[in-house]
């Protein structure tokens, strides 16, 4: 997820508002951190050890493919966004932008997909790694991670299909200007919104837009999630260790 961050902060001059910053730091990474670690142990033994190979081809294959899909559901998110009637004209120049104020780098559509799509995705990821149910107890008997999952998708799932509301403002996410805002047919908020830097003074994705991404961005997370369940924990990882198994290390006693 960094890695898709960077790349196209570097070619867009944008980047992920700061209270998204915070959130992802702070609240996912850290509550997904705690939570994963509060599965509890199997009933029985599993009947092959678990990996010892950092570099191994399952840990390869799990960690390699969760990011090449991620990363083609980012790029394509772009190849979307870039097809939009309400998008064209509206792109981030960055040429008339005042570059060192960093924090405001996030007022335009261009970060809005970005944000949206990786945010999903770092979620996401907290799941994934809670599929190891061979040697702990069932992915689904770790309630305090799918209670924490479940409210951090219903909220950045909010920011994604609410109106401009105070949450998303805060987050400056499908936000603007008091004016831009009355000029696309909403109400003029009542708290301070700190003027945004871009042309049209906001990045208020279209109501049908933005289904479409909430849409594109669930599809993101079934991706990977089939991927962890079918090929790493389920019948392709079980056809390839009776067909190719590994030569395990002797030692000589």
């Amino acid at each position: 997820m960094s890695g898709i961050v960077k790349m196209c902060t570097f070619y867009f001059s944008i980047s992920i508002t700061q209270n998204l910053w915070m959130l992802i730091d702070g609240g996912v990474a850290t509550g997904m951190m705690i939570s994963i670690s509060m599965s509890g142990p199997a009933e029985r033994l599993a009947p092959s050890r678990p990996t010892s190979r950092i570099l191994g081809p399952q840990m390869l294959a799990s960690i390699g493919g969760i990011v090449m899909i991620n990363w083609v559901f980012s790029v394509m998110s772009y190849v979307w966004l870039f097809t939009q009637d309400w998008f064209r004209c509206n792109e981030q120049a960055a040429s008339e932008v005042n570059l060192n104020m960093w924090w405001l780098l996030g007022d335009n559509y261009e970060s809005s997909i970005l944000s949206f799509v990786c945010t999903y995705q770092v979620i996401n990821n907290g799941l994934l790694v809670n599929y190891g149910y061979l040697h702990r107890a069932k992915w689904y008997k770790n309630y305090t991670l799918l209670t924490l999952w479940a409210f951090l998708i219903a909220f950045i799932s909010y920011m994604l299909l609410a109106d401009p509301n105070r949450v998303g403002c805060a987050f400056r996410l499908n936000c603007g200007t008091p004016s831009a805002l009355e000029k696309l047919g909403y109400k003029s908020p009542s708290w301070y919104i700190e003027p945004y830097i871009n042309v049209i003074q906001h990045n208020v994705i279209p109501r049908a837009a933005r289904y479409k991404l909430w849409g594109y961005c669930l599809g993101n997370m079934a991706a990977t999630n089939l991927w962890q369940i079918f090929v790493i924990n389920g019948p392709v990882r079980r056809l390839l260790q009776k067909k190719k198994p590994l030569r395990r290390l002797k030692v000589k006693l």
